[in-house]
């Protein structure tokens, strides 16, 4: 029982490191990309309300400032997320002896890796199993038999 709960905290306490980890390398991708979805937004709205250029100053201001303060909280959130794991890290610790902290610090090292490896097998499209992008057959609301027969006659129509 004691080391069930052990290995599900530990993945649970890895899980939550790669999650914070994944957040922080997307918001240093994102880059300048929170700049185009504003551009694009701008674009969007001007075309439908036939803004005045002091509109879309103030507009782009508006959703600049929006961004920047969503920015902030994001970091804030990671940051809190990663004191609380070092302190869930310290109590586990502190409650192990030396030969059981050495095989779990090996463990959450292992698992940081693995999912590390997962990870970067999603980025060059070996994971999770899907075709290109929008190829999703075997999943959702028919079954998952990827035969889509439509509302009409159900999954029993006869096919022609």
């Amino acid at each position: 029982m004691k080391k069930t709960f052990l290995l599900a905290l530990m993945a649970l306490v890895a899980t939550t490191a790669v999650i914070a980890q994944e957040s922080n390398e997307k918001s240093d991708r994102r880059g300048d990309k929170g700049e185009k979805h504003i551009e694009r937004q701008m674009k969007r709205m001007d075309k439908k309300l036939n803004l005045s250029e002091d509109q879309k100053k103030q507009i782009k201001d508006f959703f600049t400032e929006f961004d920047q303060q969503k920015k902030a909280r994001m970091e804030q959130m990671r940051q809190q997320e990663k004191r609380d794991r070092d302190a869930l890290d310290s109590k586990i610790g502190s409650i192990l002896t030396e030969e059981q902290r050495a095989k779990w610090t090996e463990m959450k090292a292992e698992r940081e890796k693995m999912m590390k490896k997962g990870k970067d097998g999603m980025r060059d499209g070996k994971g999770r199993g899907h075709g290109p992008r929008g190829d999703h057959k075997g999943h959702g609301r028919f079954g998952g038999h990827g035969d889509h027969r439509g509302f009409e006659g159900g999954m029993d129509a006869p096919t022609e």
